[in-house]
């Protein structure tokens, strides 16, 4: 990890970032590569420009690959929400090994695509690509995004991001449990509709009572993500493990885990 730490710090310097950058853009789109940073090092990568370079570099979100390796265990069910192109899906697949299993939901055709490209390359059996979104009802909901070869979107037709819409599949988190069995860990990502997802997932979160990774994007999740969750009896945590104490505002990316479990 110490190599991906000192990359993602270069990264950061203005002038010697925008030249790595520039240089990490030069390779051939499809061209496969092993990464060799960061808690995926070993996995082979098939790149795509409309993807971020640190998925293939190996240094993407650092403190998230920590508090996967440190929450899943050999066996566990893994649900990645919002799976973009993979990446945390095929890191999962090391902590979880074959007796485990990853299922990554992503609406977008593109995402899959790459999904179902890592998972072959990698021969990872136990690994599953869902082309579907998660809210708070089964149907067809509208997905917005910035443009039609974007990789990142979010439900409804008023997101900020909304340039380009197109009708697509929505499950709950409990039909997808009762689908692909019930998750122990869940990656929630969603670009702002967490709420929903977790509003369709009341059956997992008061009899399953999985461990939770939810990025909160604004104020309206960050309320949604508390209420529901601490009504359940569900603390939260730190992405270091740090216990977050009762009332503070939570950060970022935060940890869910139920005392019971």
């Amino acid at each position: 990890m110490n190599s991906a730490r000192i990359i993602q710090g270069l990264g950061r310097v203005p002038i010697l970032g925008s030249a790595l950058r520039s240089l990490a853009r030069r390779y051939r789109e499809g061209s496969v590569v092993t990464i060799k940073h960061g808690e995926a090092a070993g996995f082979r990568w098939k790149r795509h420009h409309r993807y971020l370079n640190g998925y293939w570099i190996g240094q993407y979100e650092l403190e998230i690959q920590a508090a996967l390796k440190r929450e899943l265990r050999a066996g566990d069910t893994f649900f990645d929400v919002g799976a973009n192109a993979g990446f945390f899906t095929l890191l999962a697949s090391r902590f979880v090994g074959t007796e485990g299993k990853c299922v990554a939901f992503d609406p977008l055709a593109m995402n899959q695509e790459s999904i179902r490209e890592q998972i072959e390359l990698n021969g990872l059996s136990h690994c599953h690509g869902v082309e579907v979104a998660i809210s708070d009802a089964p149907g067809e909901d509208a997905f917005s995004f910035l443009s039609i070869d974007s990789a990142r979107g979010q439900l409804g037709t008023t997101a900020p991001l909304a340039d380009s819409t197109i009708t697509v599949k929505v499950i709950t988190l409990d039909e997808a449990s009762e689908r692909w069995g019930p998750p122990d860990f869940i990656k929630l990502d969603v670009e702002g509709a967490e709420g929903k997802a977790l509003a369709g997932a009341k059956h997992l979160i008061t009899e399953v009572r999985p461990g939770w990774l939810i990025e909160i994007h604004n104020d309206e999740c960050e309320v949604a993500v508390r209420e529901i969750l601490t009504a359940a009896g569900y603390q939260f945590l730190q992405v270091d493990g740090a216990l977050i104490r009762q009332g503070s505002k939570l950060p970022h990316h935060v940890i869910a885990r139920h005392p019971a479990r």
